[in-house]
């Protein structure tokens, strides 16, 4: 499905057949970029807009999220969510889920190495992907405040039995190549993680323009400052798409109790191609990872 007007914004092939069960010949496939004041922002691969929610959706309480897939009429509102896949969500109000970004291939959950870097914290991040059938990979920040990130790194690895971890710094550098090859064209990516830990610093590098502002953090507890003000999917000079996210301090999963998740798509099918991008991601990701500790090994060795 390349030719497909939103090939280029992750669009799944087997939309299509729920955007053609819906029987309204009106409406078209739209992507959406963000969700402002209770209207979202879509993209149906050749125009965005500012686009209202049908009452009828209004009523059902499946208000759209960053990131789903939606059938609107051009130029206007929203009229359905279609089934989604790879969700981030947490526990709201009466246990009903807040859905973050949907649509989500791989999760980035950023901490810097400073205070903010808290393995329980981590954890709770974990379970949030984990309920969403979300790839997590831990991204470490600011790895030039640390005398040795690799070695931290495997602290973190082990303590989070066995996640993925990267270490970058968007001062020097480190690590960017191996985030960028992880970001591959039409994968969907979210940035997770509390304010202050350097995500509006690493979307700017990741674009190459300053395009979110940044603030130092509070010097007498390394907390931050909020300055992404709204969940929003950006795409990358390669192709790839990210949701950036304001930070979030508490964070509750969803309990086995809660209700579910709406417009959810099929677990059956969402675990076969989860299975599939997982087998693809780990052969590059280790690749990478061997690479840094061979360039560790090295360095020790000329020391020693």
């Amino acid at each position: 499905m390349l030719d497909h007007p939103l090939a280029r914004l992750g669009w799944r092939a087997n939309l299509k057949a729920h955007l053609d069960a819906l029987g309204d010949t009106d409406v078209v496939a739209a992507r959406v970029i963000a969700v402002d004041r209770g209207r979202a922002v879509v993209d149906d691969g050749g125009r965005s807009w500012s686009a209202p929610l049908a009452g009828r959706m209004r009523r059902a309480g499946t208000a759209p999220a960053t990131g789903d897939f939606v059938a609107a009429l051009p130029g206007g509102p929203v009229r359905a969510v279609l089934p989604r896949r790879g969700v981030i969500a947490r526990r709201g109000d009466r246990g009903r889920p807040e859905v973050l970004a949907a649509n989500v291939d791989v999760a980035l959950l950023a901490t810097s190495m400073n205070r903010d870097l808290n393995p329980r914290r981590l954890a709770r991040f974990l379970a949030i992907t984990a309920r969403g059938d979300v790839e997590p990979v831990v991204l470490l920040t600011k790895s030039d405040l640390a005398d040795d990130p690799v070695r931290v790194a495997d602290d973190v690895r082990a303590a989070l039995d066995g996640t993925i971890v990267l270490t970058v710094s968007a001062r020097t550098g480190a690590g960017l190549a191996a985030l960028r090859a992880l970001l591959a064209p039409r994968l969907t990516a979210v940035l997770l993680g509390t304010s202050g830990v350097g995500k509006s610093t690493l979307l700017n590098v990741l674009l190459g323009e300053e395009r979110q502002p940044t603030a130092p953090i509070r010097e007498r507890d390394d907390r931050g400052r909020h300055t992404t003000v709204r969940r929003e999917l950006v795409t990358l000079p390669g192709g790839g798409l990210l949701v950036d996210t304001p930070g979030l301090r508490l964070v509750a999963p969803l309990e086995e109790a809660d209700p579910a998740v709406p417009a959810l798509e099929d677990k059956r099918q969402a675990k076969r191609a989860r299975r599939e991008r997982e087998r693809a991601f780990h052969r590059e990701i280790y690749r990478d990872m061997r690479e840094m500790r061979r360039v560790r090994e090295r360095s020790e060795r000329r020391r020693g």
